[in-house]
């Protein structure tokens, strides 16, 4: 594996989960992410589909205390967005389970359900308004307006 100097997150973080995962949550759901598909296999160009996380790991990296990272994952199990298996292989849901695992493997479940694309909400139209040059005002720049200087006319 050889480390990768940026790590992309998938899209559906922020267009579908975001407004729904707590701060704990997304710190839990970055680590794994970055843990995951922060590391790339050289000979085939594929990322790390599972990795082992201790909790005291997630608990330096997050900067929260071992309750609220346990609470985190089980929620992120809940929402279906990350799974966990013990050494043996084995899917873990409970925190009993996990809590009697000497070794336990973490993986991003990101895939986009097509029900989660179909169900949002209509985006509202903006209007717009377009500042065109009136007497006093232009727009001159994107900062905003510019005030124009007119000479003042003599009569002759």
């Amino acid at each position: 594996m050889s480390y990768i100097y940026f790590t992309n997150v998938p899209n559906t973080i922020f267009d579908i989960h975001l407004k729904e995962l707590g701060y704990a949550e997304l710190k839990v759901l970055l680590v794994i992410i970055r843990q995951t598909y922060g590391w790339k296999d050289t000979s085939t160009g594929s990322y790390k589909r599972w990795d082992w996380i201790s909790q005291q790991f997630f608990v330096r990296k997050t900067g929260l205390s071992g309750r609220a990272v346990s609470t985190a994952i089980t929620k992120l199990i809940s929402k279906h967005l990350i799974s966990v298996k013990n050494e043996q292989g084995r899917l873990v849901i409970g925190n009993k389970e996990r809590q009697y695992a000497s070794k336990l493997y973490f993986s991003c479940t990101l895939e986009t359900k097509s029900s989660e694309l179909t169900n949002r909400k209509p985006v509202k139209q903006v209007h717009t308004t377009i500042i065109k040059h009136t007497k006093k005002y232009s727009e001159a720049s994107s900062q905003g307006l510019k005030r124009i200087q007119f000479k003042k006319h003599t009569k002759p």
